[in-house]
């Protein structure tokens, strides 16, 4: 079914090209007698070439086929402007019932009553050429045109597109005159000259689509006469009284009923009167044929365009997908705060202290505490304490760099058997010293020229040098810019990521970490 035509294309086109129909066949007799048979038998070519007329883009056509459907099974086809037809269904995506699929089931007996008349019309050409070639006889070839003498042909006739013949009646000698003979023969080659057989067929190519229609048949019944007028005006043109007479003679000797749809024979019976009245007429001079032509010209063009079908313009294009914005450069995270460890190791190396056992009194410990500034992160590595320098003297405080930068305070507290064994004598003992190194660490603040206050905490006094605190500053300042530049993010969610990131900064000072091992 896809090579099908859609159901409302083919109703659009059926119903423009038989309007078109009904208007040549109003309109001939008038055009042939004010200007012409030529122009009578141009007009023919209107339903032609509406078949093959592709849609006009934007064109808004002057009716629009339709489908209205009463439930349950009442439906009717029609055609009417596109005002009113708004309110029925398009003839195109007409929904079949269910089990029969309509608008396919009557595409499918259009096309194959079409097909069936093109292979019976072609048959029937075929044959009767056929028949009458192998009876007849050869009399001579003008042209490329191949003249047969037959007994199987009632009168003078052309057929064959490719190959071209006149075919003559067996008794043609004897029945027509001299003149007449002449005569005929003028005509039959006129048909070939004028391409009249490639019309014929181009008509019973647009007569097989409306193989139905009997507008259709009565409309080729008038091509085919308009057809022989005009061949009649081609061969009597410039002839005078004596000429016509003998012409007039031999389409009387002529006369015939049947013969093949695209064979053009000298003449049909029906067709005396209007042949013979047409001879009647003078020549026409150049002015008149010029206002002809015109006039004809706009009355083809007028049909065409009233008739055509229009076009919906194309969907436009999907945009392109603009890529995606690239991914703001995350901001730097801010300097880890310090951190404050304890470790608690035996002096002489023994491990039940480091399974939780109490000392026993006398047992001396040493406790080292480490502050790390924060650089390299809240979760970089401590160097094990074995790497650490030592410190000088029994007791100390010492502050040394990692071969990575990292600052460190390192606290060695020894304690005698005689609170080794006691925590809170321990905690103590810790208490008492971590003062003393706060206030060596605040000494060292102020010396370097950053004072500190007397209640500062240790992560405060740790990250007191000024080197450090650019540091800081600098990553809080990249961080904030980075947020700002970010077009990625809405007002509110900058405000947000602006607020956690003052937040961070008053938080950093206070995210200290101290475990004592008790």
């Amino acid at each position: 079914m896809s090579a099908l035509p859609s159901p409302g294309w083919l109703a659009e086109t059926l119903v423009a090209t038989t309007l078109l129909m009904l208007l040549v066949l109003a309109v001939r007799r008038p055009v042939a007698r004010l200007w012409g048979a030529h122009y009578a038998y141009a007009l023919w070519a209107l339903p032609a070439l509406r078949m093959v007329l592709p849609a006009i883009p934007g064109w808004q056509p002057l009716y629009v086929p339709v489908a209205a459907v009463e439930p349950p099974d009442r439906s009717a086809v029609a055609v009417m402007n596109p005002v009113d037809a708004v309110q029925f269904m398009p003839l195109a995506p007409m929904v079949p019932e269910p089990g029969i699929d309509w608008p396919a089931t009557l595409l499918s007996l259009w096309a194959v009553g079409a097909a069936l008349f093109l292979a019976v019309q072609w048959a029937r050409h075929a044959r009767f050429v056929g028949r009458a070639v192998a009876t007849g006889k050869r009399l001579v070839t003008i042209a490329g045109v191949d003249v047969f003498l037959s007994p199987h042909v009632p009168g003078p006739m052309a057929a064959g597109i490719w190959r071209r013949r006149i075919l003559l009646p067996a008794d043609f000698m004897a029945r027509y005159a001299p003149d007449e003979r002449k005569l005929a023969l003028q005509h039959e080659a006129a048909h070939h000259d004028r391409f009249d057989l490639a019309a014929n067929l181009a008509g019973l190519l647009v007569l097989a689509a409306h193989w139905w229609n009997p507008v259709a048949h009565a409309a080729w019944r008038a091509f085919r006469a308009d057809q022989e007028l005009a061949c009649d005006a081609t061969v009597l043109a410039g002839s005078d009284g004596e000429t016509r007479a003998a012409y007039g003679q031999a389409i009387l000797k002529s006369a015939c009923v049947a013969t093949p749809v695209a064979a053009c024979a000298m003449n049909h019976k029906h067709q005396l009167k209007d042949r013979i009245a047409m001879m009647k007429l003078r020549n026409f001079g150049t002015t008149r044929r010029i206002a002809g032509g015109l006039s004809v010209a706009a009355l083809a063009a007028a049909g065409l365009i009233a008739t055509a079908s229009g076009a919906q313009p194309a969907p436009p294009a999907a945009p392109p997908v603009p890529p995606a914005p690239p991914a703001p450069a995350a901001a730097p995270a801010p300097p880890a705060p310090p951190k404050v460890m304890v470790f608690h190791l035996k002096r002489d190396g023994a491990d039940k202290g480091e399974k939780g056992e109490t000392p026993a009194k006398g047992d001396r410990r040493e406790v080292r505490v480490m502050v790390m500034d924060g650089h390299g992160g809240a979760h970089g590595a401590l160097p094990m304490l074995h790497d650490l320098p030592p410190l000088e003297g029994k007791d100390g405080v010492q502050v040394s760099e990692t071969p990575d930068g990292r600052k460190m305070v390192m606290v060695r507290r020894a304690m005698g058997g005689h609170g080794a064994g006691d925590p809170a004598e321990m905690r103590k003992l810790a208490d008492a010293r971590m003062t003393e190194v706060k206030a060596e660490m605040r000494a060292r603040c102020e010396k370097e020229g950053t004072p500190v206050a007397a209640d500062a905490d240790l992560a405060l006094l740790a990250t007191c040098g000024r080197d450090i605190q650019k540091e800081i500053r600098e990553a809080m300042a990249t961080a904030r810019k980075a947020i700002n530049d970010a077009k990625w993010l809405s007002a509110a969610e900058r405000d947000r990521a602006l607020k956690g990131l003052d937040q961070a900064q008053a938080d950093i000072r206070r995210d200290v970490i101290v475990r004592l091992d008790k």
